[in-house]
């Protein structure tokens, strides 16, 4: 009896109906998905120009009998649900039977299959959805699927596709979800012959993280494990501390299906809270399984959205589990508990009069300095110009740094308070932009290089576009082994961790899909303000009063003052009539 059959209308029309295939990588994904249904052990996937020229899959599962072949590639033909009820206790990751049409409705579409029982392959040829051939084939149990000149006969589609590191990240990300809900399924990826993946069988999660994203990250993960019926929950997270520049290290599972939830996301943020600088996103590995009678993975053609029946539970258990690991004795970082000893000094003996006019204490343990005043009575004698103030009083300062993150400063009109780090961003860009557009771009060259490791996603992204960063002032070399040797960066940029630094960059430019053309202002600008937000004075970095009257001047003098490169405001203010009306004077 053939497994395969066309759904009854009344069924089909129950299902979520959309576009399935966005881009290369959504082909990718739904054709690991059915070989993943087919319960296949190995699977290799090789791809040409990211997708676009060829991709092929091949993989050793039950494969298919030549009546189901021709089945296979129509609209609603599934062998996965037969009946109302089914859509409600859906267990394997593609149902809706709509995967190959959409695909070989774009494409050239060859399909070799062959089952256990069967004596030889057959093999099916498509073209723009039309049957072309049928033939015997000769090839092992299983099912071998090739995809050649995606998006031929949709120009438009091609239109909006991005570069070719873009798309290929797009799938080496779809490739490692896989990876991770399988672990037990042997994976191989080719990318123009390349191999880009490798991963074997293995037995536990970790084993498999450590391959796909080194042993760094599998060191400072933490294990999260719940089990109480019908929810369970288990993976790994990153101890406090530790956290990247975006959500692109963050892999979320239900039913090892990949999904993008806005409750998980707002729960992992919330079981993070005050323990990752802002800015920064942990790095998670979360699985939840749950009965698929309590969750609806109908809700959206890319099946990358779920509906939770019982949300507020899901979210309040990853609260929980997250804040446990995290504050567990074990896993908090290591901090120096050396009791600090401090002498007590008399103001006559102990104390000297810095070059200020302020009184110094030294503290002999730290080396430190700290400031007091003389005495009480020198408040009642203080005064706000500098000209006037009493001997060993407190100067008064044209900048106050609030925090060491904001500027204070009285203005014309009362008051104005600077956002440090938005203002400097600001001053980078700007400065950057000049040099670029002049092709004046100063370098500072290291005395030493510094290597640099990325993903392979990051590092196809870096040597696609070498020229560019050449052109904004990186000098890099590829070293192998996917690092990248730095000698020179923009000297503007100043005194950073620019290996540390240049990384995050890369990294930002995936997580948002940037496309550079350095012919293209519209292109090159959101380069440019990842590369200032990134090497832009940090929150909680205190500066000296030159520094910040260095950074206000320069501020003024740029094409926008009153914005960062993102459009975040660098200044507010306060009117005298504002502050008048907080103090009740008016």
């Amino acid at each position: 009896m053939n497994r395969i059959k066309i759904l009854p209308k009344h069924l089909a029309d129950k299902i979520a109906a959309g576009e399935v295939v966005e881009r290369p990588a959504s082909v990718v994904k739904e054709l690991l998905e059915n070989a993943l249904d087919a319960r296949s052990a190995n699977i290799e996937v090789a791809i040409e120009d990211a997708g676009r020229s060829l991709i092929k899959v091949i993989d050793d599962g039950e494969g298919m009998n030549a009546d189901d072949l021709n089945m296979a590639t129509l609209r609603h033909a599934t062998s996965k649900i037969e009946k109302n009820s089914d859509l409600m206790n859906i267990t394997t990751l593609g149902f809706r039977g709509e995967a190959l049409s959409s695909i070989c409705a774009v494409s050239f579409m060859k399909i070799f299959s062959r089952t256990q029982s069967q004596d030889s392959a057959h093999s099916i040829a498509l073209e723009a959805g039309v049957i072309k051939s049928v033939n015997e084939s000769a090839r092992g149990v299983g099912t071998t699927v090739e995809v050649k000149n995606l998006f031929f006969n949709t120009p438009a589609r091609l239109k909006f596709l991005k570069s070719k590191a873009a798309e290929t990240a797009h799938i080496i990300r779809n490739m490692n979800e896989i990876a991770l809900a399988h672990p037990r399924v042997a994976l191989k990826l080719l990318s123009d012959k390349e191999e880009v993946i490798n991963c074997d069988a293995h037995e536990k999660l970790l084993q498999r993280i450590e391959i796909l994203f080194g042993t760094e990250l599998a060191k400072v993960l933490v294990p999260i494990s719940f089990d109480i019926a019908p929810l369970k929950v288990r993976g790994f997270i990153s101890k406090p501390g530790y956290g990247k520049a975006n959500r692109k290290w963050q892999y979320i599972f239900v039913n090892k299906r990949p999904v993008s939830d806005k409750i998980i996301m707002h729960a992992t943020a919330q079981g993070y809270h005050t323990c990752l600088m802002e800015r920064q996103f942990p790095c998670v590995f979360i699985f939840i399984e749950t009965p698929p009678e309590l969750v609806d993975v109908n809700v959206h053609p890319s099946k990358r959205e779920v509906r939770f029946r019982e949300a507020v539970v899901i979210h309040d258990v990853l609260v929980k589990l997250i804040k446990d690991a995290l504050t567990d004795k074990n896993n908090l970082p290591e901090i120096d508990k050396t009791p600090g000893v401090i002498k007590q000094y008399s103001f006559k003996e102990n104390f000297s009069q810095g070059a200020e006019g302020r009184m110094v204490c030294e503290n002999n343990t730290a080396g430190t300095k700290e400031f007091f005043p003389s005495s009480s009575a020198e408040f009642e004698g203080f005064s706000p110009r500098a000209e006037q103030a009493p001997a060993r009083s407190f100067i008064y300062k044209k900048y106050l740094q609030i925090d060491n993150t904001y500027i204070a400063a009285q203005d014309k009109n009362g008051m104005i308070i600077i956002d440090a780090h938005a203002a400097h961003e600001r001053v980078l860009f700007d400065a950057l932009r000049e040099q670029f557009k002049n092709k004046k771009v100063e370098k500072q060259k290291l005395l030493f290089p510094v290597t640099v490791h990325f993903s392979k996603d990051e590092f196809l992204l870096v040597l696609e576009n070498k020229s560019v960063f050449d052109a904004l002032g990186f000098e890099i070399e590829d070293f192998g082994d996917q690092t990248m040797a730095l000698y020179a960066y923009p000297s503007i940029l100043g005194k950073v961790d620019i290996a540390g630094e240049f990384k995050n960059i890369i990294a930002d430019m995936l997580e948002l899909d940037i496309e550079i053309n350095i012919n293209i202002e519209k292109s090159i600008t959101p380069v440019l303000s990842t590369i200032a937000c990134h090497c832009a004075i940090r929150a909680n970095q205190a500066l000296s009063q030159e520094q910040i009257d260095s950074l206000v001047s320069n501020l003024w003098r740029t094409s926008s003052p009153y914005t960062c490169p993102h459009g975040r405001p660098t200044i507010i203010s306060l009117t005298r009539d504002e502050l008048q009306k907080r103090f009740k004077r008016k």
